[in-house]
């Protein structure tokens, strides 16, 4: 998703944008891909992905022989993957129509957290399942990210002017924490919740999502009166530093309609 639509932060015309995508994958597929193998996603499954990045649970699911629906608002980094087993559309999933009792599983990650409507469209989603289908929502609370030694608070300073800023536009930061009442309020049963931390250091490819999530919103935070361009420039420089850093939680929460 991109800010195309309201309540999305990141634009997908960044240069870097397909990098951040990428990092984001490596930092928090392997967790994705454990919760779908333990489910038994294999040939026969009619998936929904919902905001797919770049693409790589929907070809994992396609892999494992399942058909898959991916739906975001900017396909571009997924249009090359439409096929006989993928189906890529182009949608606001907030406006558009889902058909109903059609879905073995929907997934979605890093994406409810930043709709000030995501309760309503659980339930949206919910109704796309066929009965003893599934459903995953991940997203991160972060309550635990943090800098292993920062004993400047730099780090803190930067998850906090980011947060405020996407918080703005109805970013619930520590969403993770919720979704799993969610679920159950939408009628789900079998309801239960994985959470997963990383620490990672400054070398690693999944350390570059952080930094240019940082990136992408710099301009904007400056804009916002929320850093001076002196203070944005001191965050920027404080990526390039040799360290390690504690993830966000990242909450899969999982349920099945009746």
């Amino acid at each position: 998703m991109t800010n195309e639509t309201p309540g999305y932060v990141f634009s997908g015309e960044s240069s870097d944008e397909s990098s951040r995508l990428g990092a984001l994958e490596t930092l928090w597929d392997p967790g994705s891909k454990q919760v779908l193998s333990e489910l038994g996603v294999g040939p026969g499954w009619r998936c929904l992905e919902i905001g797919p990045g770049g693409g790589s649970l929907v070809e994992c699911i396609a892999e494992r022989g399942a058909a898959v629906t991916a739906i975001d608002i900017d396909t571009r980094f997924i249009d090359h993957l439409d096929s006989e087993l993928i189906t890529v559309r182009r949608a606001d999933i907030r406006e558009e129509e889902l058909p109903r009792a059609e879905f073995d599983l929907v997934h979605a990650r890093l994406v409810l957290e930043h709709l000030s409507d995501r309760r309503e469209l659980l339930d949206k989603l919910a109704a796309t399942l066929q009965p003893g289908g599934w459903m995953v929502i991940e997203d991160m609370d972060w309550t635990t990210f943090g800098l292993i030694d920062d004993s400047g608070g730099a780090f803190s300073r930067v998850a906090e002017v980011v947060i405020d800023f996407m918080a703005r536009t109805g970013f619930e930061p520590n969403y993770g924490s919720q979704v799993i009442g969610d679920l159950v309020d939408a009628g789900l049963v079998d309801v239960r919740g994985e959470g997963r931390c990383r620490v990672i250091d400054s070398r690693s490819t999944e350390f570059d999502f952080f930094r240019l999530t940082f990136d992408s919103l710099r301009e904007a935070l400056v804009g916002a009166g929320l850093v001076t361009n002196e203070e944005a420039a001191a965050m920027a420089a404080g990526f390039a530093q040799d360290v390690r850093l504690c993830t966000p939680l990242m909450v899969a929460g999982i349920g099945r309609r009746a």
